[in-house]
């Protein structure tokens, strides 16, 4: 089949953020607060979309280097030409950003092994995604269906050994884990 179709598009996008970072010193350890704000709005399809973020981090009062980190906040991606044109050619003004709600546990630990300085960082997460906009591929042709009608999540963990493993080489190592699944509504 062979489409035709001719869009004269402008738009706008604005964004704003307000963080606010401070730490508090405890017996336990150190205490580090990161708090912010994303506002986002396209006039497009009319759509504001606030993001709250906040990342709490303790380096302990121990021997070892090690800061210890949680982190959530909610995300959004405005999407993209190809994303909001259908399968005909046809505008969806209607479309919203993909968005996600994430939440990180992740630690780094700093070390001196064979004479040399390393760093070992680890990270699990779960990602609960919405508003998704699904896609097909078609031969090497991927085609978006410009509908926020799926939903889904991500989930994995990440390891990763940075150092000089051949002195004055900077190199590393990663072992990561990741399962993803969508749901799109109506497909049976």
């Amino acid at each position: 089949n062979y489409y035709k179709s001719k869009h004269d598009i402008s738009s706008n996008r604005l964004t704003a953020y307000l963080q606010r970072q401070f730490e508090d010193k405890t017996s336990y350890g150190t205490y580090f607060f990161n708090l912010g704000v994303r506002g986002q709005y396209w006039d497009f399809n009319k759509e504001f979309f606030p993001s709250p973020r906040v990342s709490v981090s303790l380096k302990p009062n121990i021997k070892q280097d090690i800061l210890l980190r949680f982190a959530t906040g909610i995300y959004a991606q405005f999407p993209f030409y190809r994303e909001y044109r259908d399968n005909e050619g046809n505008l969806n003004y209607d479309i919203k950003s993909q968005k996600s709600l994430h939440f990180v546990l992740s630690s780094d630990w700093n070390f001196v092994m064979m004479e040399r300085k390393f760093k070992f960082t680890t990270a699990a997460y779960y990602k609960y995604l919405w508003d998704l906009i699904p896609y097909e591929i078609d031969n090497v042709r991927i085609r978006y269906t410009a509908q926020n009608n799926a939903k889904g999540y991500a989930t994995g963990l990440d390891m990763k050994l940075f150092g000089e493993f051949i002195k004055g080489i900077d190199s590393w190592v990663t072992l990561s884990f990741l399962q993803t699944k969508q749901n799109i509504d109506g497909d049976g």
